[in-house]
C-alpha cells in the first residue's frame, strides 16, 4: 500500500459515514495543516483534533479511542518510530490498533524503511493530493492487514511477495475501529468493550514475544560458546546475554498481575542465570548456559503452545531445584 493510489473508486467512501469518525491531524505547515482540516470536514469528518508535538498528541490518545492518526513524519524525525511503536504497544493510548497514516517529505529508502518499522499503514509521500489522503483513510476504513507482533515490531504485517512469511502464531486479527464507526454504526460502548478484548490478546501476544527473543537469544549464546570460541564470538554472548536480561527483565513486569504471573518469578530467574555467565571466568565450560537454554525453551512453551500447561511449570520447578540442591 505504501506509497500508491490505494482506491478503485468513490464506491467505497459513499458507503461510509464519517461524522462519528475520530482523527487526529498531526502537520508542521499551519497553512497545510488547515487545508487538509478544512477538506476532511468538506467530506463529513466532524471530529479532528490537531497535535503538534508527542506529549499533546499522547495526551489527547489518552483521552478517547481514536480511529485514525495523520501525522507528519517530520515532526517526530529520528523518534517518529519510537513514538509509533508505543502507541501500537500499549505504552500509551486506549487504541493501540488505530490507523496510522504518515506524511513524508523525504522518500529516501531509509526513512521509508523506518517509516514501515514504525507500524505505519500507509504513508503519503508529499506533496500529495487531499484526494490522496482521503483515499487511503477511505480504503484503510473499509479493510487494513492483521498485526504481526514480535519482540522488536508491533503492527500491520509486513508480508510481501518476497519477503519470507512472518509466522503465523504471531499474527492477530485486529479491530478496525473506523469501520465500526463509519461503516457498521457500532455503538461507543460495544466498541470500547472490542478494543479492550483485543488488548487483552495483544498483551498475551506481547508476553509470547519476549518468551520468543529470550529462547532464540539463549540459543545464539550457546552456539557461540562451542568447541572453538573466538572473541568475536564472547563478544556476541555478552551482547545476546545483556539483551536477554533486558528482555527478562520485560517479561517480569509485563506478567505480573496477569495469569502468567508466574512467569515472572522465571524471568527473575533468568537475570539471575546471565549474571552468572557474565561473571564466570569460563563460561564455555558453565553449567549455567546450559541451564539458562533449557529454562529459556519452558518459558517459551509456558506462554505459547503449553501455555495452561502445569507439566510445563513442574519440569522448570524440577530443574530449578535439582541445579540449586548442587550449586
Amino acid at each position: 500500500m505504501y506509497g500508491a493510489s490505494v482506491m478503485t473508486g468513490g464506491a467505497l467512501l459513499s458507503e461510509a459515514q464519517f461524522g462519528r469518525l475520530k482523527m487526529i491531524l498531526g502537520e508542521r505547515d499551519p497553512a497545510l495543516s488547515a487545508s487538509i482540516g478544512k477538506a476532511m470536514q468538506a467530506r463529513g469528518v466532524r471530529q479532528l483534533q490537531h497535535c503538534t508535538e508527542a506529549e499533546n498528541l499522547f495526551s489527547t490518545l489518552d483521552n478517547e479511542i481514536v480511529d485514525v492518526l495523520i501525522y507528519d513524519y517530520d515532526l517526530l524525525g529520528n523518534d517518529f518510530a519510537d513514538v509509533m511503536q508505543r502507541i501500537r504497544r500499549k505504552g500509551r493510548g486506549k487504541n493501540p490498533f488505530v490507523i496510522i497514516v504518515a506524511m513524508v517529505s523525504n522518500a529516501e529508502p531509509e526513512t521509508v524503511s523506518r517509516l514501515i518499522g514504525a507500524g505505519v499503514d500507509d504513508l503519503v509521500r508529499k506533496p500529495f493530493s487531499i484526494d490522496r489522503l482521503f483515499e487511503s483513510v477511505g480504503t484503510l476504513s473499509h479493510e487494513r492487514k492483521p498485526f504481526f507482533v514480535s519482540y522488536n515490531y508491533v503492527g500491520p504485517t509486513r508480508r510481501t511477495g518476497h519477503r519470507a512469511l512472518e509466522p503465523a502464531s504471531q499474527i492477530i486479527h485486529v479491530p478496525n475501529t473506523a469501520r465500526s464507526r463509519a461503516i457498521e454504526g457500532i455503538s461507543d460502548e460495544e466498541l470500547t468493550k472490542m478494543v479492550d478484548r483485543a488488548i487483552k490478546g495483544l498483551d498475551e501476544k506481547q508476553l509470547e514475544s519476549c518468551g520468543i527473543e529470550i529462547d532464540m537469544l539463549a540459543t545464539r549464546v550457546s552456539q557461540n560458546l562451542g568447541s572453538e570460541v573466538t572473541q568475536e564470538d564472547l563478544q556476541d554472548v555478552r551482547g545476546s546475554l545483556f539483551r536477554i536480561e533486558a528482555v527478562a527483565d520485560d517479561l517480569r513486569k509485563r506478567s505480573k498481575g496477569t495469569p502468567f504471573e508466574r512467569i515472572s518469578e522465571l524471568a527473575t530467574m533468568v537475570i539471575a542465570m546471565t549474571q552468572r555467565i557474565l561473571r564466570a571466568q569460563n563460561p564455555a565450560s558453565s553449567i549455567e548456559v546450559q541451564l539458562m537454554v533449557k529454562l529459556a525453551a519452558a518459558i517459551k512453551r509456558a506462554l505459547s503452545v503449553e501455555r495452561h500447561s502445569v507439566d510445563v511449570m513442574r519440569e522448570i520447578t524440577s530443574m530449578i531445584t535439582n541445579f540449586t540442591k548442587s550449586h
